[in-house]
């Protein structure tokens, strides 16, 4: 073989050799950055003060007792105010509320009256939120106002007692949230004259609420 075609060849693939590496560390100098990972959006957080309005259907019932035996059942539409604060650790919101409302709830059986007109609660609130939506649950304290009657003596008296109850809340944005709540409340017995009256309800009611 002809010697200097072989060296000849030897040195083309020695450049090409050379040529081949400094082109591909060229490459990798001026490969383009990675493309970022975009931050993932941030879920919906309950922490916060809050207030809005309520509206639905009071039931209530007056369980008669002593020389009086029925019970009435009066339904009433029931509107008010709620205002509390809640705070958001992991999916888990605690919080307060307090509210106060009006609906006239009035019937009769026979001689005895009944009738409640105010009402409200301060309650603890706990739940579960899926990002903008919270189920929760609720109790607490509960008072209203009633007249109560018989053919013997009638009386005005506000009650104290307790209430417990659940809902679901929706939030439409950052600041505006509506609920759909069922509570039931419990106000103990009252003796009016010859009659003894086992007083509670059940309320079920939306509500629309602003969150500062």
């Amino acid at each position: 073989m002809n010697t200097t075609f072989l060296r000849a060849t030897v040195a083309g693939v020695a450049l090409l050799t050379v040529a081949g590496a400094a082109n591909a560390a060229d490459m990798y100098r001026k490969a383009p950055p990675a493309t970022p990972i975009a931050a993932p959006v941030t879920a919906y957080n309950w922490t916060g003060l809050y207030a809005g309005v309520n509206l639905g259907g009071d039931f209530a019932r007056d369980k008669l007792g002593a020389a009086s035996t029925g019970s009435i059942n009066p339904g009433t539409v029931f509107g008010g105010l709620q205002g509390g604060y809640n705070f958001q650790t992991g999916p888990w919101v605690l919080g307060a509320e307090a509210d106060v409302g009006y609906g006239r709830a009035k019937g009769t059986n026979g001689a005895v009256s009944f009738e409640k007109n105010w009402s409200g609660t301060v309650r603890a609130r706990a739940g579960y939120a899926f990002d903008n939506v919270l189920v929760y649950g609720t109790g607490g304290l509960a008072w209203a106002n009633f007249k109560l009657a018989d053919g013997v003596d009638s009386r005005t008296t506000t009650r104290a007692g307790w209430t417990v109850g659940g809902g679901l809340e929706y939030a439409v944005n950052r600041n505006i949230s509506v609920k759909g709540e069922y509570l039931y409340a419990d106000y103990g017995k009252a003796n009016v004259g010859v009659t003894s009256h086992d007083l509670s309800d059940h309320l079920v009611r939306v509500g629309v609420n602003y969150r500062f």
